[in-house]
C-alpha cells in the first residue's frame, strides 16, 4: 500500500505543480504579450479569464500542501519535522513561504480582480497590481521548488 501511496502522492503533487507554478509561467507569457501587442482585446480576454486562473492556482496550492504532507506521513519519522534538523528548518521555510504566496494571492483575488478593468486602451492600476503581485508570487514559488529540491538532498 505505502508504495502506492508514494506515487500518487509524487503524481499529486507534479499536478499541483503544473497547475500552480506552471499557471504562473503561463501567465506572465501571456502578461506579457499581451502588453507587447497592446491590443485592447488582449488585456480583456486575459483579464476575463483572471478568476478562473485564480481558481486553478488554488487548486494547486491544495494538492501540493496535501501531497507534500502525504510524503511526510509516508517517509517521516518521528523526529523527522522539529526544527534542530535540517530537514524540520527547510520544511519550516517551504510553509512559510506558501502562506505567504497564499495570503498575496488572497489580496490580488479579493482587492485587485473585482476591479480589473481596460481603461482606454491601457491597463488600470488594479491590472497594475495584479501583474506586480503575481510576479511576486512567480518568484516565491521559484524559491519554494528550489528549497523543495534542497529538501530532497538534506536527508542524504
Amino acid at each position: 500500500m505505502q508504495p502506492v501511496l508514494d506515487y500518487l502522492s509524487t503524481f499529486l503533487h507534479l499536478i499541483g505543480m503544473l497547475l500552480f507554478a506552471g499557471g504562473h509561467i503561463w501567465f506572465g507569457v501571456f502578461t506579457a504579450m499581451a502588453e507587447r501587442h497592446q491590443r485592447r482585446m488582449d488585456e480583456q480576454v486575459l483579464a476575463a479569464h483572471l478568476p478562473v486562473l485564480a481558481n486553478g492556482f488554488g487548486v494547486g496550492v491544495l494538492l501540493l500542501f496535501g501531497s507534500g504532507l502525504l510524503k511526510l506521513l509516508l517517509w517521516g519519522e518521528p523526529g523527522l519535522i522539529f526544527l534542530p534538523d535540517l530537514y524540520g528548518w527547510i520544511l519550516l521555510s517551504k510553509l512559510l513561504l506558501y502562506m505567504v504566496i497564499v495570503a498575496n494571492g488572497i489580496v490580488i483575488e479579493r482587492r485587485y480582480l473585482p476591479v480589473v478593468r481596460v481603461v482606454g486602451g491601457e491597463m488600470s492600476a488594479a491590472w497594475r497590481q495584479v501583474k506586480l503581485r503575481a510576479r511576486f508570487n512567480l518568484v516565491l514559488i521559484l524559491i519554494v521548488v528550489a528549497l523543495g529540491e534542497t529538501l530532497r538532498f538534506s536527508r542524504l
